[in-house]
């Protein structure tokens, strides 16, 4: 299990979105991210370590330029809103 955080804050009526990421928390002193793999025979013997990437920071920052809130005008008929 790998921990990670996220924080999401929503301005200008959700137009604008800030997100804060914090992946593979460990500040670099957990061994959460690290795997050690050791296969061996009768005449062989291998070892693997494998080590990702601890503590990655990300910061994603998004804009919306649609607008949500306009309701869209729909067409009217001849007959008006009693149509049936």
């Amino acid at each position: 299990m790998t921990p990670n955080l996220s924080l999401k804050k929503s301005l200008m009526n959700n137009r604008l979105t800030l997100m804060v990421q914090w992946q593979n928390i460990g500040l670099g002193l957990l061994p959460t991210n690290e795997q050690r793999i050791t296969t061996q025979g009768r005449d062989f013997f291998t070892t693997t370590n494998y080590i990702q990437e601890t503590d990655i920071f990300l910061v994603n920052i998004s804009y919306g330029l649609r607008q949500l809130s306009k309701q869209s005008k729909l067409p009217g008929n001849e007959f008006g809103d009693k149509e049936f």
